[in-house]
């Protein structure tokens, strides 16, 4: 009942990605091996008891008798596992130990994550730990530790609709492993004893660490959101272990083995359902909540979703497998696309050749009658895989010249995906994601646009117009159609000039003592070059230039004007300013560097006091002005959107006063 992969696709042999445009949405090429080899490792260190005892904490001991004809009682050793903890402040490791007569005869290990203390870094904090906690945190949540979207919002994958915005925010507790390695007391209870037995220990954490409430407004701004803070979930993601299916695969078929294979993961998934767990929409998560109230519990886990699978493609995957295993120099990525081209040679052309080429294949087999409408094992048609490829020139002549492509543009893959979103899937999976080797990076902040040919086929699948504010909207991912730019949200902006009219007015306190206002706002001139620093602390004017940037930014903002220092430096210039503070602050600071220095400190203050990438304080002042707002991909993207100004987090070099 392991709490791993899902084993079912392989790396090795599964790149149906290249068939059904799939790259990079899921992170399944880790061995689960790896898992069962932590807990031989584990096992081995059991001859330094004394060892061992300096790494165990809050230890509990429990009896189990199991079922069935012959009843066996077994010991649970509960504790909590201090190796790690100064490494990983912001978690707890839970492990069980389970022996009968003397022998162990199951384990388990699950941490349990203080996500509001980590938040802000949720994606890097949960890609160090393990394979689990980073296959988890970036298959199911967002950069901020908030659900994905498309689990609560789109009409296939919301799966059951069971599960919404209460499952971001609160602690989580991760169940990465339980191998119950005695095989004879499989089935006996055992396995739901100790999930019983961490449920109620991860609860009981949970109860210890909330703190009294004494103080609730203050830190939470109201009763319910210190409620949700404190609301605990516990996640998994069933998986098998290699080593439990290995010996059940030899001298099988492909289809005997993949039907093993399905059996065993079926088994697996229907344990956990057992133990109340359901499914996160399509994903291979399952969630329990500790709420017994929750409308996850009153569905049946006979009701609970089930993602569609294509068994030709399975089936393939492990024809494959066993070539590779037979031979292991046989190229089963060339085999694939091989029978793909004799199968289907206008979808193998669509994911092989460029795009001129693949236009020119097109019109080349026009009038032939080779499958235009046939789709993938994934289900995706011609549409899907030309769009994803980044082909908009095929796209285009697709729409325009094969009589049911139109049609197409509703049609949806395997996975519930339109071209469309499939399309928007892969391009945010680009923006935000990176694998490198065997660990998978956060790169969102470095998102520059996409490309010209993923905005043309946005575009050609919007049928949208690709001029102007369109084709920003599209380059730069806005959701809302009302970004500035194509990236500055309105909810962004609202932000920034929350933060741009409260340091413009608390700038202006004290300005005359050049002594206390440098000590007073030394929080502010962060990204202030030293030495024009020092000509503040002597210069009132230079003072009022510099405070003075934060108005000028603020009208930039509700004028529909992205504040990069072109647009503040022409604000300035058409000014009715006497004496003129502020242009003898830029000409000392220079124009770039001058602008940096406050909107920088603008864009770092906004991100602290944000609902997902700080602390709340922005929403919870601004309340429903801030919810009638309309929201946006880009709402929460600081850097991403500081950067697009010209204020990068990287040091400026030092220019002269002047």
């Amino acid at each position: 009942m392991g709490g791993g992969r899902i084993s079912l696709k392989r790396s090795r042999t599964d790149f149906e990605d290249e068939e059904s445009t799939d790259d990079g949405l899921e992170y399944n090429g880790f061995d689960d091996s790896a898992e069962e080899e932590w807990w031989r490792e584990d096992e081995s260190k059991e001859e330094d008891e004394s060892k061992d005892s300096d790494c165990e904490q809050d230890v509990e001991e429990h009896e189990y008798t199991t079922s069935g004809d012959t009843a066996r009682a077994v010991k649970i050793r509960l504790f909590l596992a201090d190796e790690e903890m100064g490494e990983f402040e912001w978690m707890k490791n839970f492990v069980a130990e389970c022996t009968c007569d003397g022998v162990v005869v199951a384990t388990a290990f699950a941490r349990y994550i203080h996500r509001e203390d980590m938040r802000s870094e949720f994606w890097e904090k949960m890609e160090e730990p393990s394979e689990e906690t980073c296959d988890v945190a970036f298959h199911v949540f967002d950069r901020y530790g908030t659900v994905k979207t498309k689990y609560k919002d789109h009409p296939v994958q919301r799966g059951t609709s069971v599960w919404g915005n209460e499952l971001d925010h609160g602690p989580l507790f991760l169940i990465e492993n339980l191998h119950v390695t005695a095989l004879e007391l499989r089935r006996k209870g055992l396995g739901q004893k100790v999930v019983s037995l961490l449920l109620e220990k991860a609860k009981q954490s949970c109860r210890d660490d909330k703190p009294d409430g004494e103080d609730v407004f203050f830190f939470y701004g109201s009763n319910e959101a210190f409620e949700r803070a404190w609301t605990l979930h516990a996640i998994v993601s069933p998986g098998i272990l290699t080593a439990d299916i290995e010996s059940l695969l030899v001298g099988k078929s492909a289809e005997e083995r993949l039907m093993t294979r399905t059996e065993v993961q079926s088994a697996a998934i229907e344990f956990w359902r057992s133990c109340g767990f359901r499914r996160i929409g399509t994903s291979r998560c399952f969630v329990f909540s500790f709420d017994l109230h929750h409308q996850s519990h009153a569905l049946p886990a006979v009701s609970d979703f089930e993602p569609r699978r294509s068994h030709a493609g399975d089936l393939e995957d492990e024809e494959l497998e066993i070539m590779y295993e037979t031979d292991r120099f046989t190229e089963a990525k060339k085999l694939k696309m091989g029978r793909l081209r004799d199968a289907l040679p206008l979808h193998h052309a669509a994911l092989t050749l460029a795009d001129e080429e693949l236009k020119a294949f097109f019109v080349t087999h026009a009038d032939d009658k080779i499958g235009w409408d046939r789709v993938t094992n994934s289900e995706a048609t011609l549409l899907h895989l030309t769009a994803c490829e980044l082909k908009p020139l095929s796209t285009q002549w697709l729409l325009e010249n094969v009589h049911c492509a139109d049609s197409w543009k509703a049609a949806r893959d395997i996975d519930g995906y339109t071209p469309l979103e499939a399309l928007q899937e892969k391009l945010e999976t680009l923006r935000t994601q990176k694998e490198v080797g065997f660990r998978v990076l956060n790169i969102s902040d470095n998102f520059k646009g996409y490309n010209d040919t993923a905005a043309s086929c946005l575009s050609l699948l919007l049928r949208q117009d690709t001029l102007g504010i369109n084709k920003a909207c599209l380059r730069y991912g806005c959701t809302c159609g009302e970004c500035v730019e194509g990236f500055l949200s309105a909810r962004m902006r609202s932000s920034l000039i929350f933060h741009g009219e409260i340091n413009y007015d608390l700038g202006k306190e004290e300005i005359d003592d050049g002594d206390f206002w440098i000590r007073d706002n030394e929080y502010i001139l962060v990204h202030l070059d030293p030495d024009v620093r020092k000509n503040l602390k002597t210069n009132r004017s230079l003072r009022k230039g510099f405070v003075n940037i934060f108005l000028i930014a603020v009208e930039c903002l509700k004028a529909k004007k992205v504040p990069i220092a072109e647009n503040i430096k022409w604000c300035c210039n058409n000014r009715s300013e006497w004496p003129p503070h502020t242009k003898n602050y830029l000409r000392c600071a220079g124009t770039q560097m001058g602008c940096r220095a406050v909107l920088r400190y603008m864009f770092d203050a906004a991100k602290g006091e944000d609902e997902k990438a700080g602390n709340g304080e922005c929403q919870l002042t601004l309340k429903k002005r801030w919810s009638d707002l309309p929201t946006c991909r880009n709402d929460h993207e600081f850097e991403f959107v500081a950067r697009a100004c010209g204020y990068d987090g990287d040091d400026f070099i030092s220019l002269p006063c002047w």
